[in-house]
């Protein structure tokens, strides 16, 4: 009886030179490769040359002659295909080259090479058109063609890879020797797929990656043609993406017996997204939706199989055909069952799984049920080593550039022109306190509702300036400074501080525990005493007495807050033994326990979390620097002895409001201040208060410098607007009767006080257009130089909040007389069209309401109300800024923000 393998090629069509898998990648096979040195080439074929016994006899890089350096020797490398020619023989060219230079080289190949027996070609996106012309003039001069767009040929017997990386780096380990051909769309999956079966116990023989273009050189029913003939094969592992009719027309030939085929197939065909696009996508290569999308081929195969798609849970349910499967991951149990059902056993012991192997987890404090809670697989060596180094990083380390027009905090969006922070846009930070956009510029997060005492214990700690301080605001007052320069010069005297110095020490303490220990879930209880021990290593004993905010923050934690091991590691420490600075300890504590998931998250940086108490104390300075008569306020000099931890738990909201009025807020006044101070917290990175503090950083000054940075860059201008808008609401509501700001019932009245404003404005304008004037004087906060040329223009921040506050029965009829006025100023035709009530608008006249009542009963005199207005900016901006100081510490460089040469002018 003749040998099956040498009968006549059943493929009609075409030419298959490869009459068994074996034949297809031997350690007699020799390689030339085009364009050797190239970029992917140049990494792959020295592990190729070595694992493959060293068959690459050389190579070709057009106009670069030279050598490849492997481990086993060089592979000389030639300008030209007709020098290898005249000292190499090879059978296989493996083509790396650009896809317009693909043909150009097969037809190279075939000219001077009549002992060619095989072209690989690697390159994806070859056009269909060369892709026919490869394959007639392949076909001409009887060569395999294998690809494009594909990873080579592997064998796993003969140990031997053919262009392309099959196996990885280390091939040695994945290609194993076994009994299941694999034939794959995904060059990638190829690798995957050999190391899957490993799990059940399968090697493989020969694994082919064919490519996923349009046009399939060496196509499915070629290989199930040489696999039939290979003996060492007793099944096959298919992958198979959209797009085609290789598989049905294989499958055909197999029903009608053009080829002989009894072996089983486990395939797995994906890409059913893609039934609805009319074009190629990526690896798909064919179109889909044209019969022969993914659910259509999977009609193909379960016909073919007579059996319904593998269920993990059933294995039993397969046919001696094989079987189709969902998920790769599914293939070695298939072909387990497959095996069973043709009474053969795996070519070895099972090893290894397909289960979760985590070597991170980091749940950041979620309360999981008990069969979500993952626990991490130590990793195999190199791997090992470099999760321990990455384990022990803590935060971002972003690239220095220039900032000088950037900021990676704080950006307009183009579509609707609202400032964001932090990828948050500061109409939705309206709905959080002072308290928690204050952590939230820092470090990207708020903290949660429940650890607010906490914070405001913290921030109301660090927050009383020193005499000496105070003084120097008070003097420049008297002096006649504005409000931002009284404060500058303040904050002038904090430099790099002994509390500045000392919180850092502290915060370094913290974090260098949680680094050594490689700590990433703060809310692990197992590495709690490693914690402990690490902190009190850190820390100097000092006998003293307990304070009164060291007590009050024990008795807060007893409430029963969830606890991250930093904060029980705080309490079971303090519990022990009294350090120095033992109230700086607990804040310090506090402080990682809400930064530390943004820096295991690389959302901040270490630089900004070692300065969180220069950080802090700086926006809280601000804050008790804002009071327009401390002397007289009371709840700040209560603040400011520390002794009694319910003062301190004051929300830092409230305090704020009052450093500011002197008086306590109901809490409607708490809602309509808290969205003044979000509203102002930016306006992105190029405003000029942003501006002053980033050219400082760039200076390389401390960071109470580049805060002094920013209030010398605001003034009447920028953040004043105050002064003016609130002085001309009240020249406009002088002869009205406003007992309560916040009654709109009487639209006509302030809709008539609108009208005359409106005409009193007109005729002004008219009259100085007259006189021949140029520059007039403007009603403050109206207009915008981006919200305007439209029939009626809107401010879309000032729109928001306050629709937002309307929903909440907040009024203010200041706010309406506005709203009045722009539209009388249009209708008289002072304006060409209705302006807008513009952002600094919302901050006049909710300041106005706030301080309406104060003012009636003579408690605050007009020029504190126009200073208020001015404050209750800078407040806000503190905030905003700190986040754009801390990103220009981190990414920006020395002196970046100075300006070339090249954009400068000479004026004359």
């Amino acid at each position: 009886m003749p040998d099956k393998r040498m009968q006549a090629n059943p493929m009609e069509c075409c030419y298959v030179g490869s009459r068994s898998l074996q034949e297809i990648a031997t350690r007699e096979s020799r390689v030339c490769i085009m364009n050797i040195l190239g970029n992917e080439s140049r990494k792959v074929s020295p592990i190729s040359h070595v694992f493959s016994g060293g068959n690459i006899v050389a190579g070709v890089q057009y106009g670069r002659p030279g050598v490849l350096k492997t481990a086993i020797g060089n592979i000389p490398v030639y300008s030209r295909l007709a020098d290898v020619m005249q000292k190499h023989s090879f059978d296989t060219g493996v083509i790396y080259l650009p896809p317009e230079a693909v043909y150009y080289a097969v037809t190279e190949l075939c000219h001077y090479n009549k002992q060619l027996k095989k072209i690989i070609i690697i390159t994806e996106k070859v056009s269909v058109k060369d892709q026919r012309l490869i394959r007639a003039i392949c076909q001409a001069n009887k060569i395999d063609v294998f690809g494009a767009n594909c990873l080579g040929v592997a064998d796993s017997w003969h140990q031997v890879r053919l262009g392309g990386a099959l196996g990885g780096d280390r091939p040695e380990e994945t290609l194993v020797k076994g009994t299941v051909a694999i034939y794959s769309n995904s060059g990638n999956f190829s690798t995957t797929i050999a190391e899957y079966l490993k799990t059940e116990g399968f090697g493989t023989t020969t694994i082919i990656s064919s490519g996923k273009d349009v046009i399939i050189q060496f196509a499915l029913a070629e290989f199930l043609y040489a696999a039939q003939q290979d003996e060492r094969t007793k099944a096959v592992a298919l992958y198979v993406e959209p797009g085609g009719y290789y598989e049905k027309q294989a499958l055909d030939m197999v029903r009608s017996g053009r080829i002989e085929f009894k072996k089983p197939i486990v395939v797995c065909v994906t890409g059913r997204w893609k039934s609805n696009l009319t074009r190629a996508c990526g690896h798909a290569g064919a179109l889909s939706g044209s019969g022969d999308d993914a659910l259509t081929k999977e009609r193909w195969f379960d016909d073919f199989f007579g059996v319904g798609e593998f269920d993990p849970d059933h294995p039993e349910r397969v046919s001696e055909r094989g079987v189709r499967v969902v998920s790769i991951q599914h293939i070695p149990q298939a072909m387990k069952a497959v095996y069973e059902k043709i009474g053969k056993n795996p070519d070895f012991k099972a090893s290894g799984g397909l289960g979760l192997k985590p070597w991170f987890i980091n749940n950041f404090g979620l309360q999981l049920p008990v069969h979500l809670k993952l626990t991490t697989v130590q990793a195999a060596p190199p791997y090992d080593e470099q999760i321990k180094r990455v384990n022990r990083q803590l935060g971002m380390q972003p690239m220095r550039r220039n900032m000088r027009n950037a900021s990676s905090v704080s950006r307009i969006d183009a579509g609707t022109q609202v400032a964001e922070l932090h990828g948050r846009p500061i109409v939705e930070l309206t709905d959080f306190s002072y308290e928690e956009n204050i952590m939230f510029s820092l470090c990207g997060d708020h903290p949660s509702k429940e650890w607010l005492n906490i914070l405001n214990m913290c921030l109301n700690y660090l927050a009383p300036p020193t005499d000496a301080e105070k003084l120097i605001v008070e003097k420049a007052r008297a002096n006649g400074a504005t409000p931002n320069q009284a404060i500058a010069g303040a904050l002038a005297l904090s430099g790099h501080n002994t509390l500045f110095g000392e919180g850092a020490a502290l915060m370094r303490i913290f974090l260098n525990a949680l680094r050594e220990n490689e700590i990433r879930d703060i809310h692990n209880p197992e590495k709690l005493d490693v914690l402990m021990k690490s902190i009190s290593s850190g820390l100097k004993s000092l006998k003293a007495e307990r304070s009164s905010f060291a007590k009050g923050m024990l008795e807060e934690f007893d409430a029963g807050l969830n606890k991250s091991i930093v904060i029980q590691a705080c309490i079971k420490l303090a519990k022990k033994t009294v350090y120095a600075h033992d109230d700086l300890i607990w804040i310090a504590g506090v402080f990682v326990h809400f930064i530390y998931p943004a820096l295991v998250l690389k959302r901040m940086t270490i630089d900004t979390a070692e300065n969180l108490f220069a950080y802090i104390s700086l926006i809280t300075h601000t804050t008790f620097l804002t009071a327009v008569r401390p002397d007289q306020n009371k709840l700040l000099s209560a603040i400011a002895k520390k002794d009694n931890a319910d003062i301190l738990k004051k929300s830092f909201t409230k305090v704020a409001y009052q450093a500011l009025f002197n008086d306590e807020p109901d809490a409607v006044q708490i809602e309509e201040f808290k969205a003044l101070l979000a509203l102002t917290l930016t306006n992105g990175p190029g405003t000029i208060s942003a501006k002053g503090a980033k050219e400082s950083v760039s200076a390389r000054n401390n960071i109470s410098t580049a805060f002094m940075g920013f209030l010398t860059n605001t003034g009447l201008s920028h953040g004043g607007s105050g002064y003016e808008a609130i002085e001309f609401l009240l020249e406009s509501f002088k002869d009205a009767t406003v007992n309560d700001p916040a009654d709109i019932s009487d639209e006509k009245a302030f809709s008539a006080l609108a009208e005359k404003s409106a005409n009193a404005y007109k005729k002004y304008k008219d009259a100085a257009k007259l006189s021949g004037q140029t520059k007039y004087r403007r009603i403050p906060c109206i207009n915008h130089p981006v919200f305007k040329g439209k029939r009626i223009n809107t401010d879309p921040r000032e729109a928001y909040i306050h629709k937002k506050l309307k929903q909440a029965n907040i009024t203010n009829v200041f706010w309406e007389f506005y709203h009045k006025l722009v539209q009388a100023l249009y209708k008289n035709g002072a304006t060409s069209n209705v302006y807008c009530v513009n952002i600094d608008a919302v901050i006049a006249v909710i300041s106005l309401k706030l301080m309406w009542k104060l003012w009636q009963e003579d408690k605050i005199k007009e020029q504190d109300m126009q200073d208020i207005g001015f404050l209750i900016f800078i407040l806000g901006r503190t905030t905003g800024v700190a986040a754009e100081i801390a990103d220009h510490r981190s990414r920006g460089q020395d002196m970046d923000c100075r300006t070339p040469v090249s954009q400068t002018r000479f004026i004359v």
